[in-house]
């Protein structure tokens, strides 16, 4: 699964999960406040959890380290083309090359230090 932020509204992706939890905590302290002091109470912690989510989704993408990837399969390859001239024979000649090269089960193994290789 990715890494969803989700928007200003809060109405999808972590920004939304932030905000419900917000919402579940801190309103309950404020039943006394008018609809229109808790809508405008709302829309500054949908904003406030769309900062948070974007902040640590960003953060995580920027900095996470993966390591200790690996894969396994078949390696078929041919390696091809025509050998130099053997200048020291008395008869001097291309020799043309097509070798089969075959391994079973390699192990591969990341190559790169893993950071920002995350969606």
């Amino acid at each position: 699964m990715g890494l969803k932020i989700g928007d200003l509204t809060a109405s999808s992706g972590m920004s939304k999960a932030i905000f419900d939890k917000l919402n579940d905590i801190l309103s309950p302290p404020l039943e006394d406040t008018s609809a229109e002091d808790m809508e405008k109470i709302r829309d500054s912690w949908q904003k406030l959890a769309y900062s948070i989510a974007k902040g640590v989704i960003e953060h995580i993408k920027a900095n996470m380290e993966i390591y200790g990837i690996q894969t396994q399969g078949d390696i078929n390859t041919t390696v091809t083309g025509d050998t130099g001239e053997a200048l020291s024979h008395p008869n001097n000649h291309d020799h043309e090359v097509n070798l089969p090269g075959a391994q079973n089960d390699v192990i591969l193994t990341q190559s790169n230090d893993g950071t920002g290789r995350v969606r």
